[in-house]
């Protein structure tokens, strides 16, 4: 999996939890308000991610620059072949090799759904 879809999915997902459980607890608990008391609320949580990649650097028979740069970035999966964190290349046609790196980031979000200057 890419990193780029890593955290996309995770982000949509968070939101679509937020949200169905807003509209299954409205009654009992204001869960991200946009509002209280008539008073805007405008909280940033932060998503904190914390990683493993691989970066692979890939040569193949047509030049790095033809293909707008010849290497990508990687989530290792967890739980591969004996429990150690692993990833899928392809090396069809190409030479690889492999750095594996930790990645820790944040993500700022506003889980009521409004911005607010």
């Amino acid at each position: 999996m890419k990193l780029s879809e890593l955290i996309e999915e995770t982000l949509s997902e968070i939101a679509l939890g937020v949200e169905t459980a807003k509209a299954k607890s409205k009654h009992l608990i204001a869960i991200s308000p946009a509002s209280i008391n008539r008073r805007p609320v405008s909280e940033i949580t932060y998503i904190e991610f914390d990683v493993s990649i691989a970066v692979s650097e890939k040569s193949d028979t047509a030049s790095s620059s033809e293909k707008g740069g010849g290497g990508e970035i990687k989530v290792l999966s967890i739980g591969g072949i004996n429990g150690k964190a692993g990833s899928k290349t392809d090396e069809s046609n190409s030479l690889s090799s492999q750095l594996s790196h930790r990645v820790s980031f944040k993500v700022p979000v506003c889980m009521s759904g409004k911005i607010i200057d």
